[in-house]
């Protein structure tokens, strides 16, 4: 296969199924693998999609589904199936599983952690959207820890997941347009972000990220935090959980780390002056919108980005 295909993926839906089928369907298709399968609400509607996308050695799935529960017992278990780790992040709905006697509670925002090759018990108790990436046993093991203690763990400290939440759902938002690169690339950063939050800090280090990986991870930090003017490249390595060296090592190739934070900050700028919208904004604003602290400042970086001051490119427009 062409290293620049798109990754494959499927939409599997309820939508076309006669309603008084659709649960039996979803039992027996996209739930197949997934043992014993109840239905929570046996008297409402049933409805469900599923989006899954894959590679040879990652399954990626974001579900919206109305409530189920799931049985995985040990006649469910294929001890000549590859062993399988697979990390859930909620994004809507309550729920609950349990693996090894750990788990609980899935909301919103939590982070959970299942093994394919042991039981478990899963479900939720309303509709509900979730996301997963499965990836084989010693990809998990080689980036985070040792599976079988995080079999059952959940992460429910939004506030400590926030970087791994927003790289996590980047990534399922984009992954069925990227090339097979890019989605290896937006894999590893995702597995790079899961490991700063949930392995033990006197572990291995595990596998080191590429350059490509954390450079798409640092730009898409400057993109969310580039508003703050105390964004600086201390501020990036720490939140990526790379050293100082290996983020400036990563930049080599450009003008630099802080060089980068600038560009985006007046490419920002940019767009907003020459939106088509009839939103106008004073140029203060924007600048302080983009990070920058003063407006002579602002101005001055404009001009020798650009050629001209932000209020000439302004004038020019109607």
């Amino acid at each position: 296969m062409s290293r620049l295909a798109i990754v494959p993926s499927v939409i599997e839906t309820t939508d076309r199924v006669e309603a008084r089928w659709a649960f039996e369907f979803w039992r027996s298709t996209a739930l197949a693998p997934f043992g014993d399968v109840a239905r929570v609400r046996p008297d409402g509607p049933f409805r469900a999609r599923r989006l899954a996308v894959a590679q040879a050695d990652w399954v990626m799935t974001r579900t919206v589904s109305s409530p189920v529960g799931l049985t995985f017992g040990r006649r469910h278990v294929d001890r000549n199936a590859p062993e399988t780790v697979v990390v859930g992040l909620g994004l809507d709905g309550l729920g609950y599983h349990e693996q090894r006697g750990r788990g609980g509670r899935i909301a919103a925002g939590t982070v959970s952690f299942l093994s394919r090759n042991r039981p478990f018990v899963a479900g939720t108790h309303c509709d509900y959207e979730e996301l997963r990436l499965a990836v084989p046993r010693r990809t998990f093991e080689a980036w985070v820890g040792e599976a079988d203690a995080f079999a059952g763990r959940l992460i429910a400290d939004e506030a400590a997941s926030g970087a791994f939440q927003t790289c996590f759902r980047a990534f399922a938002a984009s992954v069925a347009w990227l090339s097979e690169d890019e989605a290896r690339i937006a894999v590893e950063g995702v597995l790079h972000m899961l490991r700063n939050l949930a392995r033990d800090p006197h572990a291995p280090s595990g596998v080191q990220v590429s350059r490509e990986a954390v450079l798409a991870l640092a730009r898409a930090h400057i993109a969310r935090r580039m508003h703050d003017p105390g964004l600086d490249p201390d501020e990036i390595h720490t939140v990526l959980g790379l050293s100082r060296a290996h983020l400036y090592r990563a930049f080599s190739d450009t003008d630099g780390v802080a060089a980068a934070i600038r560009e985006a900050r007046l490419l920002r700028a940019h767009r907003r002056l020459t939106s088509p919208t009839g939103d106008r904004p004073k140029i203060a604003t924007i600048a302080y919108a983009c990070g920058f602290t003063d407006v002579p400042t602002f101005n001055r970086a404009f001009r020798k980005r650009f050629g001209h001051a932000p209020g000439e490119l302004r004038a020019d427009r109607p």
